[in-house]
C-alpha cells in the first residue's frame, strides 16, 4: 500500500532540500550585505561633499565590515579598493599629508599599483607635504622633483588616469618655471581646505557675438511672407 502523503522522500532529497535552503539564505546574506555595502558608500560621498568628514570615514568603516561577505568576489575586491581609496580621500581633505604616506623614498610605489586612486590620493599627498615643508627655492625644486616622480609613478600602471597627467604636466611646468627664474617660488597658488584657490573668471565681451531674437507676429514683415511660403515656380514648357 502506497504511504498517504503520495511517496517517500528519501535522505537524499532532503539534503538536497536543506542544501538548496542554505543557498538562498547565504545569496540573501550577501544581497543585504552588498545594499548596506552601497548605501554606506554614498552617505560617505555626501558627507564628505558637506565637510562631515569624521561621520563619512564612520561610513565607510560601516561599508568594509559589511563588505566581508563578499570579500572573495570580484565584486568585494573592487569595492575594497574603492573604500581604502576614499579613506585616503578622507584623510586628504582633513590635511593629514603625514598619515597618508608609507614609509620609504618613494612613497607612491609603496602603495598597490591596482589601486590607482590610492595611488594618486597618496602623490597629492606627498606634493602638498612637500610644498608646505620647503622653506627656500632649492628645497621647493626639491619637493616639485619628487612629487613629479609620485605622479609619473601613477602614469606608469595600465589604467590610465588624466588627472595624474594633469598633476604631472603642472608640477613639472612649475618646476621648470621655477628654475629658469619666471616664477618666483611663492607664486605657488595658496593652499585652501578644498585644495587651492581659484580665480574669478574673466568677463566675457559680446562685441562680437549676434543674439537672434524670435519676431512676435505683430513685428513680422508682410512683404517676407509667412514661414513656409516662397515665390511660385515658374512653369515648364
Amino acid at each position: 500500500m502506497a504511504p498517504i502523503w503520495g511517496r517517500v522522500i528519501t535522505m537524499k532529497q532532503i539534503a538536497g532540500l536543506l542544501l538548496g535552503a542554505v543557498v538562498l539564505v547565504l545569496a540573501g546574506v550577501t544581497c543585504l550585505a552588498l545594499a548596506r555595502v552601497e548605501r554606506n558608500m554614498a552617505d560617505a560621498q555626501q558627507h564628505t561633499a558637506t565637510f562631515q568628514y569624521a561621520t563619512a570615514g564612520e561610513n565607510l568603516d560601516a561599508a568594509e565590515r559589511y563588505l566581508g561577505y563578499g570579500r572573495l568576489t570580484a565584486f568585494g575586491r573592487a569595492t575594497t579598493a574603492e573604500i581604502h581609496a576614499r579613506k585616503a580621500a578622507v584623510q586628504y581633505w582633513q590635511q593629514q599629508y603625514e598619515a597618508l604616506l608609507p614609509a620609504g623614498a618613494e612613497p607612491v610605489g609603496a602603495v598597490d599599483d591596482t589601486n590607482v586612486e590610492l595611488q594618486l590620493v597618496v602623490a597629492n599627498a606627498a606634493y602638498r607635504l612637500g610644498q608646505t615643508q620647503a622653506a627656500d627655492r632649492a628645497s621647493i625644486l626639491q619637493a616639485l622633483e619628487e612629487a613629479s616622480v609620485g605622479y609619473l609613478t601613477v602614469l606608469k600602471n595600465d589604467t590610465w588616469h588624466p588627472d595624474a597627467a594633469f598633476n604631472y604636466e603642472y608640477v613639472v611646468r612649475l618646476h621648470d618655471e621655477i628654475a629658469k627664474g619666471r616664477r618666483p617660488p611663492s607664486a605657488t597658488p595658496p593652499k585652501t581646505e578644498l585644495g587651492q584657490s581659484g580665480e574669478p573668471a574673466t568677463a566675457t565681451k559680446l562685441g562680437g557675438f549676434q543674439i537672434y531674437v524670435p519676431l512676435q507676429p505683430g513685428e513680422r514683415n508682410p512683404a517676407g511672407g509667412e514661414a513656409g511660403e516662397g515665390a511660385p515656380r515658374p512653369r515648364k514648357g
